[in-house]
């Protein structure tokens, strides 16, 4: 009876769509970048921190502004999303909230935009 069991469970297990997002490296989302251009990148800093240096092409969705949640809701779902934020902390948050509303092409830039700046990338100002 129990190797049924194990053997259901690990049918169910493999049934399951397995999230492809994760934390991706600034050179990883660099190489996102130049290799598609459809990815969407979201900046979830504040509008005064966006001003200070952003990457190019990325959207202002500032975390603390309210309707922030709903407004993540906007973006698409067939698309490579891509969020930042000053170290990483406020752009995880950002992508374990689209996880568990079944996005599943999200992705966090560990380190934020501290990291990108260290590996001398351009910002946008």
């Amino acid at each position: 009876m129990f190797k049924l069991h194990a053997a259901v469970l690990m049918l169910l297990l493999s049934c399951a769509p397995a999230p492809t997002g994760r934390d991706i490296s600034v050179d990883e989302t660099a190489s996102m970048i130049r290799a598609d251009t459809n990815v969407v990148l979201v900046d979830v800093r504040t509008a005064d921190e966006y001003a200070s240096g952003h990457l190019h092409n990325s959207r202002l969705m500032d975390y603390y502004k309210p309707g922030f949640h709903r407004a993540l809701q906007t973006l698409p779902r067939n698309k490579d999303v891509i969020l930042y934020c000053r170290s990483g902390r406020r752009s995880a948050e950002a992508k374990h909230f689209l996880d568990s509303i079944g996005y599943t092409r999200v992705y966090n830039m560990a380190g934020g935009i501290i990291a990108w700046n260290e590996h001398h990338y351009p910002v946008e100002k």
